[in-house]
């Protein structure tokens, strides 16, 4: 692995204050989607973090509301991310948010602050609630978030957490290196970083062998399809 160092965004200021290595700061970020939530994905998550563990790679885990709303029934599962915290993973917030959703074909999660009479009449009745009934779920989780991939087109805007510091974006193999870039959501600040899906491993093994130290190198994948 030539000496590769992994970090979760909830360590990134922390390495920063280092001297820079040949090979970029990498960071592995996992989607935990708004369906399928039940028993068995949360084993598949308990088995990618410890997988992860093996070889020492702390994860960035982007829990949507339904997670959140899973874990807090149980009083093993939030023992379980308290675990995950201690062995140094991260645990942010995902928001799959409405308008963003229509635009590339995926399943809403419910949670919006656009007024409902601006919603599709036939989406009204899969709301949830606002981005505080959102934030309450996560922030009741164990730890800090301060991770987000929110998926936000520009009607959007305002579903956007200012609590969170971090906002991360894309999907292809070129998303993958970026430099982190101060950004403005709505009337919130944060810092916007790049991140490629985990599909052609060797295409990515090859760019990150290719990435100065000068960028940052993220992956991004999911709990039901690592």
């Amino acid at each position: 692995m030539r000496g590769r160092v992994f970090v979760s965004w909830g360590l990134l200021a922390f390495f920063s204050s280092f001297a820079a290595s040949a090979l970029p700061v990498s960071c592995f970020i996992v989607h935990a989607e708004p369906t399928g939530v039940d028993e068995e994905a949360f084993q598949s998550l308990v088995d990618l973090v410890a997988l992860a563990d093996q070889h020492r790679v702390p994860l960035t885990l982007l829990l949507t509301a339904q997670w959140a709303e899973f874990v807090l029934e149980d009083a093993a599962r939030v023992t379980a991310l308290e675990s995950f915290l201690a062995r140094g993973h991260e645990i942010g917030a995902h928001h799959h948010a409405y308008w963003g959703t229509l635009d590339r074909a995926a399943v809403w999660d419910g949670y919006t602050d656009a007024p409902l009479d601006s919603l599709h009449a036939e989406d009204r009745a899969q709301f949830r609630g606002t981005m505080d009934d959102f934030w309450s779920l996560l922030t009741a989780l164990p730890g800090a978030r301060e991770t987000g991939c929110f998926g936000l087109s520009e009607a959007d805007a305002t579903d956007w957490i200012c609590d969170l510091a971090y906002s991360t974006y894309g999907h292809t193999l070129s998303d993958a290196v970026s430099a982190p870039t101060p950004i403005t959501i709505g009337s919130c600040t944060a810092t916007q970083v790049g991140h490629g899906l985990l599909t052609d491993v060797g295409a990515l093994a090859m760019l990150y062998d290719s990435t100065g130290e000068e960028s940052l190198f993220a992956v991004v994948t999911h709990v039901s399809d690592y």
